[in-house]
């Protein structure tokens, strides 16, 4: 599991809210949706 964004290279942010259960994340400095690894699933 990546805690960098692939796109901008920012720090994943972990808190509760702002990750989905399938693991997705959203990049709070590029807004893209990101999968575990850190890979653009959306932007």
């Amino acid at each position: 599991m990546s805690n960098r964004c692939k796109v901008c290279n920012a720090p994943k942010v972990t808190s509760i809210d702002q990750i989905n259960n399938d693991g997705k994340w959203e990049c709070k400095t590029c807004g893209n949706l990101l999968d575990a690894q850190g890979h653009v699933v959306q932007s």
